[in-house]
This record gives C-alpha cells, structure tokens and sequence, in this order.
C-alpha cells in the first residue's frame, strides 16, 4: 500500500487502485468531457484513438460525438480497461475497442486513425519520442494529435515543452487553449 500511495503523490503511471478519484465531479471544473471533445474537432465518422484512457472520464463523450466513427481506447492497465468498458457500456455505447498496450509500442496499422488524444499521459510515458513517432505513423495525414496538460499533475509538461517533443517529430502546431498548466494543445500531421 505505501508504493501505490507513493505512486499516487509521485511521477509516474496513476494507480488504478485510485481511479474513483478521475471520474470525480471535481475535475469538471478543470475541464469537463465536453469541453475536451469540442477541442477535438470530431466528425460523426472520425477514428479516434485515446491513449491512457484511465477509467474512461472523457471516453464516453467522445464517443457520442463519434455514432459513425470509432472510439479505441488504451492504457497500460487493464484495471483501468475494466473500468472504462464498463462506463462505456453503462452509457450504451458500442463502436469501442479496448486495447492493454503501452504508448510507447502503438498495436496500431499506419494511418488508422483521424484523431488522436492524451490527456495528462504523455508526462508520465518513458520514451515520449517514441510515443510521439508512434502516434505519427498511426495517424492519418491530415490528422489531429491533441494533448492535454491539467493542474496538480507531478508529471506535468510545459506548453514549450509538448510543443518542441511534437514538432521534433514532424507535427505542425496549430493551436492551443487554456493557459498555464490547464492547456491543450493541437497539431498536425502534415
């Protein structure tokens, strides 16, 4: 118990033991589901790929916004899975794949998606070059690679920061909203 406590406080993957925490009606007010899916700019048929999906917080909006589309959800924990299959089939939403993986490894063919979002993940992942070069070849051109940075986070990145990690990789910037460390910011792939 003390490491996963450690583990909560500390850098590093959430623990899921603490996943009740992220559906919290709290969080609402550092960004709601819907705000982050109107950031997002979704068609009703759009792809779209979520890493770190946790316990599914903004999963199921995005998925509404998407009937015609396809949400795959992923996260490195399968607990995490469990709780964002269940929230998700809570809200009778079914075009959902559930994939364990790890971000820095995308299962993904090229070009399979039309979006793709983390929020307050892409601090927490080992090699977030690899990351990034993963979501790129998974990414269709033009496609939408969002992330999202929020308050209290000890693996918080810096706007400069995601920004130079993204542009290394060959993503154009496009915009950002929010401001200090409640942002999100978008980019291209040409």
């Amino acid at each position: 118990m003390v490491d996963i406590v450690r583990r909560f406080f500390g850098k590093g993957v959430y623990p899921y033991q603490f996943s009740l925490l992220l559906g919290s009606f709290l969080r609402r007010l550092v960004l709601s589901p819907q705000k982050l899916a109107d950031r997002l700019h979704l068609e009703q048929d759009s792809r779209v790929l979520e890493i770190g999906s946790g316990p599914g917080y903004f999963s199921v909006e995005v998925a509404r916004r998407i009937p015609h589309g396809h949400l795959a959800v992923l996260d490195v924990q399968s607990e995490m899975l469990k709780r964002a299959r269940r929230r998700i089939g809570t809200a009778g939403l079914r075009s959902v794949g559930f994939t364990q993986g790890d971000a820095t490894n995308l299962p993904f063919g090229e070009g399979s998606f039309d979006v793709v979002f983390l929020v307050a993940v892409l601090g927490e992942v080992s090699d977030r070059a690899a990351c990034l070069q993963g979501i790129y070849r998974c990414l269709r051109s033009p496609g939408l690679l969002s992330i999202t940075e929020q308050p209290g986070d000890p693996d918080f990145l810096p706007l400069q920061a995601v920004r130079s990690l993204a542009e290394e990789q060959g993503f154009a910037f496009v915009s950002s909203c929010g401001r200090g460390k409640n942002y999100t910011v978008n980019f291209a792939k040409p």
